[in-house]
């Protein structure tokens, strides 16, 4: 048996029943928590992990031009490539401290140790990006695919494919070559030659290590009014100092450096790790709360999607009629009650056992080892949702209209799941978690399968729904997205604002003279 679509051509395309791939956001939920944390967090993304590079890259660009004067894209893609493997492998050979982060970390601590004693010979591994000894595939490295786009977003490279510094990004490749002094000369022989020995590296990597920006420097100087924007009015750049003056705020006052998971919590329960009360107020703060309200209902409903398919491959394996299999879900862990759905969240909203911080935790371990829900599990996904329908229900409170705001055309968010529950208050609690699981997933993750069948050519069912029943189910791993907020941290270290003992006397600094929006 096979699944019929189209190509991208209009040929007919076949994909046997089985051979699919996991697809990201099977329910389109995700893509609104996506949307809120880019804007929260712009310019810094999950893939651009150090500071640094950002004065790196435009300097290396500026090199390739002062060296080669070529605008063959085959020859500055290889220049890169080869300056991106120098950086990994000569910060390796210094100091591994701190060294995290780094693209082509994995190929350069394979050959750190021989390199260090006997020099390398960069070219087997950079030249030819399809060798099997490759330091990376891509065919501009990890500048190519993380950096470059968002130096040419900012105005820094101009959009080429053998781009040239612009702007700030003059200033920063002068502010580099000044921290770096004569070191320079060496990495251009490198550079030019391929080759690097062991006393090269040792020197190249003790002066452009990115958890070395000299203190006080320009250098410093240029990156940090990149991070903080300090005279920048721009939307991207107001939002970003906010979300950075949250987070270093939130680790003074009792959060760990690098503890992503207390930062969700003190963004929506606005409580400090010791229980205080966070009395912070700001429009950044109410966009964060909603980013974690919806990342709440997206997991929510991922856990209903694997218990919808688990139950099926487990039970029907022949297949069954969707209403059929959502009510045998409910019915295995909702308790029976003839209350309707507005009753029974508003008892839930009273209790307190009942708070979203702890609800998601037994779903998210579920969902983490891919396995169908516990029926205790799926009570505290339904429960999730009560909670949260009674929490933020009337609109009334900044949480939902920006759900709603950034929920693009097909409004697929906590707030179109809401709007569901809305409709269907006065049914039964049963009944109206039943209408969200036919509506939102097993209607959308059609929907938005077949999309992508039609549109790619990618086959990203987790089941089918033929001849009125669904089979073929398929469970997943599912879980909170990555809010570019680990990155923030890391990239705050560098510029010295944070430290493992928490905020520095920079960062205090900083936090004197701003306030969030």
């Amino acid at each position: 048996m096979g699944i019929e679509g189209q190509s991208l051509n209009g040929d007919p395309l076949w994909t046997k029943t089985g051979s699919w791939t996991m697809g990201l956001d099977p329910l389109g939920l995700q893509a609104t928590s996506i949307r809120i944390y880019q804007s929260l967090v712009p310019n810094i993304t999950n893939i651009t992990n150090r500071l640094r590079y950002y004065a790196y890259f435009p300097w290396l660009v500026s090199l390739y031009e002062k060296l080669h004067h070529s605008d063959d894209p085959a020859k500055f893609a290889n220049f890169m490539r080869r300056g991106e493997a120098l950086y990994a492998l000569a910060t390796l050979v210094d100091d591994q401290q701190g060294s995290d982060g780094l693209g082509g970390s994995n190929w350069a601590s394979q050959h750190r140790s021989e390199a260090a004693v006997n020099g390398i010979d960069f070219r087997p591994y950079t030249d030819d990006r399809t060798s099997p000894q490759t330091y990376l595939q891509a065919s501009r490295g990890n500048y190519g695919v993380a950096y470059a786009p968002t130096l040419v977003e900012m105005e820094w490279l101009t959009r080429s494919s053998v781009p040239v510094t612009n702007g700030r990004g003059e200033t920063v490749a002068s502010a580099f070559a000044h921290s770096i002094g004569q070191v320079a000369d060496d990495i251009e022989a490198v550079l030019l030659a391929g080759t690097a020995t062991a006393k090269q590296l040792q020197d190249i990597g003790a002066a452009i290590h990115p958890a070395k920006i000299p203190s006080g420097s320009q250098e410093q100087s240029v990156l940090r009014e990149f991070l903080i924007g300090t005279h920048d009015t721009t939307k991207d750049a107001v939002s970003r100092r906010s979300t950075i003056w949250l987070v270093l705020d939130l680790i003074r006052k009792g959060v760990a450096p690098g503890d992503i998971d207390a930062l969700r919590k003190a963004f929506y329960a606005r409580r400090l790790p010791n229980g205080d009360v966070y009395n912070q107020s700001a429009e950044t703060l109410d966009r964060w709360r909603a980013y974690q309200a919806n990342e709440f209902g997206q997991v929510a409903l991922a856990g209903a999607l694997n218990a919808l398919t688990g139950l099926q491959r487990e039970d029907h394996p022949s297949g069954i009629e969707p209403k059929d299999l959502i009510g045998k879900v409910i019915a295995s862990s909702l308790p029976v009650s003839n209350q309707s759905w507005s009753q029974w969240a508003s008892s839930l909203a009273t209790d307190s056992e009942a708070d979203e911080l702890r609800l998601i935790e037994p779903i998210l371990q579920d969902l983490g080892n891919g396995v169908r829900p516990a029926e205790e599990t799926m009570l505290c996904a339904f429960k999730l949702l009560a909670v949260l329908w009674a929490r933020w229900a009337k609109g009334d409170e900044a949480v939902r209209p920006i759900i709603a705001r950034m929920a693009g055309p097909d409004g697929r968010s906590l707030d179109g799941i809401l709007r569901t529950l809305d409709l269907a208050q006065s049914l039964t609690a049963g009944e109206a978690l039943a209408a969200v699981m036919l509506k939102h997933v097993v209607i959308d993750h059609q929907i938005i399968a077949g999309r992508k069948l039609s549109t790619a050519g990618t086959f990203t069912y987790h089941f089918l729904v033929e001849d009125g029943l669904l089979s073929e189910g398929l469970l997943g791993e599912y879980g909170y997205t990555t809010p570019r907020l680990f990155n923030l941290t890391r990239v705050l270290r560098d510029a010295g604002y944070l430290s493992d003992d928490g905020v520095t006397s920079d960062g205090e600094a900083f936090l004197e003279q701003h306030q969030p929006l």
